[in-house]
């Protein structure tokens, strides 16, 4: 089957691999697309899927923000939000606003709840990422059915 996505993902650490590029490269690898950091190398182009990863402590990256305000229904059909936050919350109102505004429609969205201290969020466990992967999966299911 041949799969019309991308996996993006947005830190606010810059240089250091963390948790968004780690279950990007997880969900990545299994789907055998392209993964890429936020804004990517190349903009999104007739995408079915874009799955979109991010930690959501406190106010949004501002890279992330600018990234889904020029989305539309020419670059990305669908987005998939996977939020990892200090209580696994799948409130993405702030986001669905803008995506609604552009068209884009949100396909489906999974909270993560990854605890967060003084020096940064907790890693990411194997069963969350492969929570991320299920969750991928279903997304891919859902929107490429008509492909199989």
């Amino acid at each position: 089957m041949i799969v019309k996505m991308q996996v993006l993902y947005t830190e606010k650490k810059e240089g250091k691999e963390g948790n968004p590029e780690i279950i990007a490269e997880k969900v990545s690898r299994e789907f055998k697309c392209k993964s890429d950091r936020i804004p990517p190398a190349y903009p999104c182009e007739k995408e079915r899927l874009v799955i979109v990863i991010y930690e959501h402590y406190g106010s949004l990256d501002k890279k992330l923000i600018a990234f889904c305000e020029d989305l539309d229904k020419t670059r990305a059909e669908n987005v998939a939000l996977i939020s990892l936050n200090k209580d696994g919350s799948s409130d993405v109102s702030d986001l669905k606003a803008i995506f609604d505004k552009h068209g884009v429609a949100i396909s489906g969205v999974l909270g993560l709840e990854v605890k967060k201290g003084l020096f940064g969020a907790a890693k990411v466990t194997d069963d969350q990422c492969k929570a991320a992967v299920k969750f991928a999966e279903e997304q891919v299911k859902k929107l490429f059915e008509t492909a199989l």
